[in-house]
């Protein structure tokens, strides 16, 4: 609304007039008159501020959803940073590590860890081909040993600085002659990424 139409509405109200009718009402009337006319003005000054709070409110809310949303993105895109570390750190070291002589090492790593005689077996298994990289496994098989031994030499194999190894599929039976001793069998497996000669 322009403020020229505003202007013509307000001289059509003629406030002379209205003031002598209100003067013409009886005392009840005139209480009357001025709580509709005090209530109107509550309403026409009340309405606006409500519908603006409204839509402040709403404002309000979408401005929230929005932080919230941009702290989600934000914590994803910090998971995946994290997760892209350590998948090369993954990489590097399996791109490194890779055992041609899986049988030999464990050997080796059996005599650094005093148990090199209760080796009874040691098996390669052929490759486990993959889309990233080729799984070489060997099933090692140990007889009378003790729980430190063990601990001693997977450990050895699991942090052996020349390679990228890893123990799977371990079975542990004690010994029904010596219940200190135990028969173990394990996998290992050493990775070798595709692409990689050796």
């Amino acid at each position: 609304m322009s403020l020229k139409s505003r202007y013509n509405i307000l001289q059509r109200l003629n406030f002379e007039a209205l003031y002598n009718t209100f003067l013409g009402l009886e005392s009840r009337e005139q209480t009357f008159a001025l709580i509709g006319a005090g209530v109107l003005v509550l309403f026409l000054i009340g309405l606006p501020l409500s519908l603006a709070s409204g839509k402040l409110s709403s404002l309000e809310d979408q401005l929230e959803q929005g932080r919230e949303k941009r702290r989600q993105i934000t914590h994803k895109l910090e998971t995946y940073r994290q997760l892209q570390t350590e998948l090369k750190g993954l990489e590097a070291k399996i791109g490194g590590g890779f055992d041609p002589t899986l049988t030999t090492t464990m050997e080796q790593l059996a005599e650094k860890a005093g148990i090199k005689e209760r080796i009874e077996n040691i098996k390669q298994r052929a490759p486990t081909p993959s889309e990233m990289y080729d799984e070489v496994s060997a099933d090692v098989r140990l007889t009378r040993i003790t729980v430190p031994q063990l601990v001693d030499y997977l450990y050895n194999i699991e942090n052996d600085p020349g390679h990228f190894l890893r123990i799977r599929q371990i079975q542990v039976k004690r010994r029904y002659d010596n219940k200190q001793l135990m028969d173990v069998s394990f996998q290992v497996s050493t990775y070798k990424l595709q692409g990689m000669g050796g």
